[in-house]
């Protein structure tokens, strides 16, 4: 090292010495070793941020909403899942992270002695040969002094720190494997380095073990610093030099600081001093530079140092300790080793302890922000195309609505024009039917007999007879060409719900709806009740009487019969009352209830028959002839139309009788069922359109159907739109976290990491 340096280093000392408590307070303050405490704690904010984010991400991986969505994919899912228990893991590595310095040496090079200097305090064994036994680890704790401890391995119970004299040298007689680590627990407020997260491992001397691979996987993988202590009063050796070799295979660019300790010894040889550091300072320089590669020759003058431990630990132990010369120059170039061991174990720490976990970190928010912003676009993408879909849908909804208050009218007309059609067809037949009524009539063939019993029942048979024959021949003539109508509107209408119906599964049920076979439409002439108040008038009328003459005449066909019909009606009632009186009158005289109803029925007969108009204009007009042309040809007139009177009353037979009940009959049933020709044919229309209108409601009850279809899927899309809507609120505040936490580590990367690089 050049005098120059040399001299910067011994005005620094003095300088340091005359600096005031508050410099000194300043200077803890400033410490390095601050810094590592500071990204600690940044790290562990950031992680604690990503944890809690990584939480709500995985609760919203979890909702409905997103599971519905189909927006993300399982493997994105579970991908993202994971960082949970990555970050959990990282979390607690970075709690516990300290910085940490392993100390290496042979026997008795200091090792313990500069740990000891380091702390202020003798608190690890030292003295004469191979006195620490196995690896001593001091780290801060919140004990106090009076209750500092230390544990050994395989064991929870704490043991008194006084009790580590003896335990952790190699002159105790309780022995532990060179391997195993003690953990010394020393009050933090004690030690600046203690206090700031610095761990300082004592380790036994390298040359009393064979298993150095087993050291260094143990306890030396995680160090941050190596200060190789070796003795300035002789020179490297192999086993020293192949140790850190073994180390520098197994880390990369390890920090390693050489301390040439025991350097008070030149205090009486200074003509020989200066030699053996050039001496010394090459060899380390070659070491380092050459050898190991882990810095190069400028680096290499930070990394070497000249020192007393013992004189240091004198120091700083004592008030007024008798030392040898020179003693303030090795206690600088602790102290400058102390500050960039500070320096170095610092950003050492922050380089080892969390590039990694920040590079991950990084990588990880990096990759969820990636997840989220491409759940976040195909959210968009699927609301944008749901939104689409909901519009067309709307709109169809609104043309299915016109289309069907078109199909709906168009069928209304339809079915309006098939009923005229209908009513107009059974108008016309109808009444060409009624026209033939007499032909129907005379091809009833039944027994006919005059007796009034018997012509109740021929009534009767002849009106279900006129019934069925009407009604087959309206059926013969009408249905075929009805039903082909009624088809044919069918069919149309199955047409036109075909194109309003979309759904393959309605669409088949459309095309596999079938007509009623089995409709028919029933004419309900009823000729019973029509025909019900039909009188027959079979009695015998000579057709040269006057009555007959008179009809002839005049047209009227009730002519003199308004009286006959009176005594008729006056006849059947008394006898009915008569009836009645002979059963209330049971105890009285039969023969004489007999003989009173005789009495008044030939009364009633003498009534009729001098009130008979015929026979008293006959009387009138023969009284008159008799007069005026006299008897002779008064007989022969009498005679001539007695014998025409005699022929037609031979020829008033049950035949006769027969056909002028068929000819009373036919004109009867004529004039009564053309009362009711109108109800006839609109009955029948109507039958056709309540057929149609069942049809129709049964088509358009697919239609219907659709239309339920449609606001269902609207009713869905509006659900998944605004279940959409959340989605991409949430994946957007989610993102843009995932994006804050990536920019956190990226400031904590550039803050910590690029500076040190």
């Amino acid at each position: 090292m050049s005098n120059r340096m040399q001299d910067y280093k011994i005005g620094r000392f003095v300088s340091m010495q005359e600096s005031s408590d508050a410099d000194v307070d300043n200077h803890v303050v400033s410490s390095p070793l601050k810094i590592f405490k500071q990204a600690r704690q940044s790290m562990n904010c950031i992680y604690l941020n990503f944890n809690s984010i990584i939480s709500e991400i995985n609760a919203f991986f979890e909702s409905a909403e997103l599971k519905s969505s189909d927006v993300i994919s399982y493997p994105e899912i579970q991908k993202i899942q994971s960082f949970k228990d990555k970050c959990e893991g990282l979390i607690k590595m970075i709690s516990r992270d300290r910085m940490k310095c392993v100390f290496f040496g042979r026997t008795s090079n200091g090792k313990s002695s500069t740990i000891n200097a380091m702390l202020h305090q003798k608190i690890l064994p030292i003295g004469i040969g191979h006195t620490t036994n196995c690896f001593l680890q001091v780290e801060g704790s919140d004990l106090s002094e009076h209750d500092a401890c230390f544990y050994i391995p395989g064991c929870d119970q704490p043991k008194k720190i006084k009790n580590l004299l003896n335990l952790g040298s190699a002159l105790s007689k309780e022995k532990l494997d060179s391997s195993c680590l003690v953990r010394v627990l020393w009050p933090k407020e004690k030690c600046r380095l203690l206090k700031e997260d610095v761990v300082l491992v004592d380790s036994p001397g390298i040359d009393v073990s064979i298993d150095l691979d087993a050291w260094i996987d143990q306890n030396c993988l995680d160090a941050d610093v190596f200060v190789l202590v070796v003795n300035a009063e002789s020179t490297l050796t192999k086993t020293e030099k192949d140790f850190f070799h073994k180390v520098s295979e197994k880390l990369t660019q390890p920090n390693i600081f050489i301390l040439n300790n025991r350097w008070d010894a030149t205090a009486y040889e200074p003509e020989t001093a200066e030699i053996v550091r050039d001496q010394h300072i090459e060899r380390d320089k070659e070491f380092l530079c050459n050898e190991l590669k882990v810095c190069d020759k400028n680096q290499a003058n930070s990394r070497i140092y000249f020192v007393s431990a013992r004189e240091v630990l004198l120091t700083r132990t004592q008030s007024n300790p008798q030392l040898p010369p020179g003693y303030q120059n090795r206690l600088l170039q602790f102290e400058w080793f102390e500050e960039e061991f500070e320096k170095c174990i610092s950003m050492s720490a922050v380089k080892t302890k969390f590039d990694q976990p920040a590079q991950r970190g990084k990588q990880m928010a990096s990759t969820l922000s990636t997840t989220l912003e491409n759940c976040h676009q195909r959210a968009i993408q699927k609301k944008t195309l749901f939104e689409n879909n909901l519009k067309n849908l709307i709109k169809k909804i609104q043309q299915t609505e016109q289309k069907l208050q078109d199909f709906t009218q168009d069928m209304k007309d339809k079915i309006h024009d098939v009923m005229e059609d209908v009513e107009k067809n059974v108008t016309l037949t109808l009444n060409d039917e009624i026209r033939k009524i007499g032909i129907l009539i005379d091809e009833f063939e039944r027994p006919f007999h005059p007796d009034e019993s018997q012509l109740n029942w021929y009534k009767k048979e002849m009106h279900e007879y006129i019934d069925q024959k009407l009604g087959m021949n309206l059926a013969k003539r009408l249905d075929e060409p009805l039903i082909q109508s009624l088809k044919s509107t069918q069919e149309d209408i199955k047409k036109r719900v075909l194109e309003l119906v979309e759904s393959e599964e309605n669409r088949k049920l459309v095309s596999t709806t079938i007509f009623r076979d089995d409709f028919f439409i029933n004419y309900r002439l009823n000729c019973s009740n029509l025909c019900a108040d039909f009188r027959e008038d079979i009695s015998f009328h000579f057709s040269l009487g006057f009555t007959a003459l008179m009809r002839r005449f005049t047209g009227n066909k009730t002519f003199n019969s308004t009286h006959s019909l009176f005594f008729k009606e006056t006849s059947n009632k008394f006898m009915q009352q008569n009836s009645q009186v002979r059963y209330d009158s049971s105890n009285l005289d039969p023969f004489q209830a007999t003989s009173q109803t005789t009495n008044f029925l030939a009364m009633l007969q003498s009534v009729n028959l001098i009130a008979s108009k015929s026979n008293v204009v006959l009387l009138a007009v023969g009284g008159i002839v008799w007069r005026g042309l006299g008897w002779q040809i008064l007989a022969l007139t009498g005679s001539l139309y007695g014998l025409c009177y005699l022929y037609e009353r031979l020829m008033w037979t049950k035949k006769s009788q027969e056909k002028i009940f068929k000819k009373q009959y036919a004109d009867y049933a004529t004039s009564k069922l053309r009362l009711i020709v109108d109800l006839t044919s609109q009955n029948a229309a109507s039958q056709v359109k309540q057929e149609l209108a069942m049809y129709f409601s049964q088509m358009s009850r697919y239609i219907d159907i659709t239309k339920d279809e449609y606001f269902q899927e609207v009713k869905k899309y509006e659900v998944d739109i605004d279940a959409l809507n959340k989605l991409i609120n949430k994946s957007k505040i989610l993102k843009n976290k995932g994006k804050y936490v990536h920019d956190d580590f990226e400031k904590f990367i550039k803050e910590y990491l690029d500076t040190i690089s």
